[in-house]
């Protein structure tokens, strides 16, 4: 679709809608609720002065899920936030599982490792999560969800520039003792239990704490060793203390803990078209890239399309490797101290945050009994953050502020290790980083008239970015260092190269809502938002160590919100533009026969629309769905590629964009109604996305001769081939369950539920790796199914 296009069907809907609803208007003022909620039961969210405010007061676009909602719908991970968010997306990063990769209005950074900054940024209990290592977990003891869409850089800072993802925990609840036990069983012998303790010990202090264990079986089998892959365990526990000292004080401490294991995670290789040039011009050794490739083609066809059989390179293939072979252990810890003051003249809040985060694993990166490409991670990062916060109102609560000063710091290692075609020298990939953000913002609202209301903020952010590199070559997987990476520096200073980087930006928003009527508001506004510049971690040349420049968004988005027909309909659409300078692309080169990552810059442009509606069809019966259109296109992008083993610039404009789905819909239904000895919930979503490229890459580039800048030399067949594998096709994911609430106060309930239950199974992160010239992937979940006994008291 192109831009006049996309801008005429935002025009055109937005317009109709408009009209539609100033003349259907008449019922409560509508709350853009999440799917399936009605309005009496709307979910406080932050507003645009981070005060609690209902969604249809909030002149931006915002989805939201309570914690009952969450367990209702059927939402277990983060991950699966996404299919209830139109324009959001949400995969599992290709170098851990426990990590996430976040996609919206265009934007994404599809690698995860720690110099490298999200465009969606995640707040836990107010709290900014610089690396999302364990995040991609069940969600225990959840207040609610809420994402926020387009930048948010006045109000939340540096890495929204797409979004917000906010997820909030529940506190502790003076004066009562309450709690709830949840055991699950499901396929694959899939089990939890859960434990949540609520003590109100007076009316100033109160405990709560929650814990979570499980388990699940391997069900990925390999085909040569009969080994079981995709088992996991995780422990997830959260502790949190409030005290209350006087009427006007609050202090909530917390601390959470998560340790999850992986058997795994493997990668089905897709496609293999060995290099010749890696085994040397003899006719012995093109013997043996003919009975290699043979092997591998036998491989592919004995997986006849069957995402649960793989093929693994084994450890004695590469020399040095741990013996278990593929693992994944992933640790966390969190701690946050909130303070909370009410002055006369608005709320003075405090908010402490420390995370720390372990990380070890080995991946087989392509996917095939052949070795290939195995690499290591191991990340110790931690980070220390501080915010103190004044929100209030004024002039008889017609203006509304908040203002803040922020600071973050972040430290840590992150280290890969790669070995290829079993040589007993494995590259080492090692940085150092040492990170200081800054921020202060200012951000009001006023109610000019009681319809119509002008919000304005800018906020001012330093971004300090240091880090040391020790690239080079090492004996064995962990054995002394034999060579430095580039060759230039010095073995024994251990390959240490430094830079540290400082930027600066100014963000802000600027925006109109205006109430039609008691049930109908319009709003228009203009944001602005950045991500900090990014460090080149894993780099060879000291050509290319220059970072990647800060990313600067500036978005247009105009909305309606309105509910009719005495609140049982209800409807929200919002439209946007936005134009990205400096986009960050993380691309894998092969640089003199090494494979490296190296960070680029692009320009973007990108319009959509988004939408929900909910429908009551009766007492109890909920009909809702959501949908959302993306165009997005590059319009200027100065990359690299690699020419005679050489890094030399490129023009990539009409490269394909990666990890965004241009469409997105969902559809489901609600239904809560008595029994006689219970109360029936039942819950049915369907949802779908687009064709997710994933590899940049166009029949054209893939065919191109070797001889000239970013050519891969692939024949038409092979091309239409890694097309093919390399874009997750278009495909829906339907959820359901079913539950019987009984009991005196309704405080036991028994629910069968499914996931994925037509079995769609689809690629979630697939990597083309040009020089080794393969493509492996990982696959989501097959069907599961089980049944949850639940207790409150």
């Amino acid at each position: 679709m192109t831009k006049c296009a996309t801008s005429r069907v935002v025009a055109r809907m937005l317009g109709g809608v408009a009209f539609t609803a100033m003349a259907l208007s008449g019922g409560a003022a509508f709350a853009q609720t999440a799917q399936g909620e009605q309005v009496q039961d709307a979910i406080v969210v932050i507003g645009v002065t981070k005060q609690a405010t209902l969604l249809q007061e909030t002149p931006i676009a915002i989805t939201a899920l309570s914690g009952d909602q969450l367990e209702t719908q059927g939402v277990r991970q983060v991950g699966e936030i996404a299919n209830f968010t139109p324009g959001f997306n949400i995969r599992g990063a290709g170098n851990n599982p426990t990590a996430i990769i976040l996609a919206m209005r265009g934007q994404v950074q599809g690698d995860n490792i720690a110099s490298l900054e999200p465009s969606v940024g995640t707040y836990i209990d107010d709290v900014y999560v610089a690396r999302s290592y364990g995040l991609n977990v069940d969600m225990l003891d959840i207040s609610d969800v809420q994402v926020l869409k387009g930048p948010q850089g006045t109000l939340f800072g540096r890495n929204t520039s797409a979004g917000a993802l906010v997820i909030r925990t529940n506190d502790p609840v003076f004066d009562e003792i309450s709690g709830s036990v949840k055991a699950t069983y499901g396929r694959f012998n899939e089990w939890n239990t859960t434990g949540i303790i609520n003590l109100g010990l007076s009316d100033t202090v109160a405990i709560r704490g929650a814990v979570s264990y499980g388990e699940r079986d391997s069900f990925a089998t390999d085909i040569i060793t009969g080994r079981k892959y995709q088992g996991t365990e995780t422990l997830n526990a959260r502790v949190k203390l409030a005290w209350k000292p006087s009427d006007t004080l609050t202090v909530t401490l917390s601390g959470e803990w998560y340790d999850g294991k992986v058997e795994g995670p493997p990668r089905q290789g897709l496609a293999l078209f060995l290099n010749p040039f890696l085994f040397g011009p003899s006719p012995e050794a093109q013997a043996q890239v003919a009975a290699l490739q043979g092997i591998a083609d036998a491989q592919l066809a004995a997986f006849a399309g069957n995402p649960d059989l793989l093929s693994i390179s084994q450890p004695a293939a590469h020399p040095g490797a741990p013996e278990k072979g593929l693992f994944n252990d992933t640790t966390t810890q969190t701690y946050i101290a909130r303070a909370e003051l009410e002055t006369d003249f608005g709320q003075l809040k405090w908010i402490t945050g420390y995370r720390r985060v372990k990380s070890d694993n080995i991946i087989d990166l392509d996917g095939f009994v052949l070795p290939i490409h195995m690499t290591a991670g191991t990340q110790d990062l931690k980070q220390f953050s501080t915010e103190l916060q004044l929100t209030g109102a004024a002039m008889d609560d017609r203006l509304s502020y908040a203002a803040g000063v922020t600071y973050l710091t972040e430290s840590g290692t992150d280290q890969s290790r790669t070995n290829i075609l079993s040589n007993p020298v494995w590259s080492r990939f090692l940085g150092e980083i040492d990170n200081d953000s800054i921020g202060a913002y200012v951000q009001a609202s006023y109610n000019i008239t009681e319809a119509l209301r002008v919000t304005g903020g800018v906020r001012y952010s330093i971004d300090d970015k240091g880090i040391t590199v020790y690239n080079g070559n090492v004996m064995g997987y962990d054995g002394p260092l034999v060579s430095c990476s580039p060759a230039s520096v010095s073995v024994a200073n251990d390959c240490a190269r430094s830079r540290k980087d400082s930027w600066n930006n100014l963000s802000y928003t600027i925006g109109l809502d205006y109430k039609i009527t008691d049930d109908v508001m319009v709003y228009a506004k203009q944001s602005r938002g950045f991500r900090a510049g990014a460090q080149q971690l894993r780099s060879l040349t000291l050509e290319d160590s220059a970072p990647a420049e800060p990313e600067i968004v500036n978005e247009q988005e105009i909305g309606l919100k309105t509910s009719t027909w005495d609140n049982r309909v209800q409807f929200n659409i919002a439209g946007f533009h936005n134009t990205v300078a400096d986009a960050q692309r993380s691309v894998i080169l092969a640089v003199g026969g090494v494979s490296q990552t190296v960070l680029e810059n692009a320009d973007m442009e990108n319009w959509g629309v988004e939408a929900d509606v909910n429908i009551r069809v009766a007492p109890g019966l909920n009909l809702f769905a959501s949908g959302s259109l993306v165009d997005s296109k590059h319009t200027k992008y100065d990359g690299f590629s690699v020419l005679n083993g050489v890094l030399v610039p490129e023009d990539k404009t009409d490269a394909r964009i990666g990890a965004i789905a241009e469409k997105q819909f969902l559809v489901g239904m609600n239904y809560e109604g008595n029994v006689g000895f219970g109360t029936l919930k039942a819950n049915v979503t369907y949802s779908w996305q687009s064709d997710i490229n994933q590899d940049g890459n166009t029949i054209e580039r893939y065919t191109r001769p070797l001889t000239e800048a970013g050519g891969l030399g692939f024949t038409q067949a092979q091309a239409e081939t890694l097309l093919d594998v390399t874009t997750t096709k278009a495909h829906g994911i339907a959820n359901a369950r079913l539950g019987l609430a009984f009991g005196p106060e309704e405080n036991y309930e028994i629910a069968i539920w499914g996931r994925n239950v037509f079995n769609v199974r689809r690629p979630n992160y697939t990597l083309f790796l040009n020089g080794l010239n393969y493509v492996g992937t990982s696959w989501n979940d097959p069907a599961t199914y089980g049944v949850t006994i639940s207790a409150r008291f």
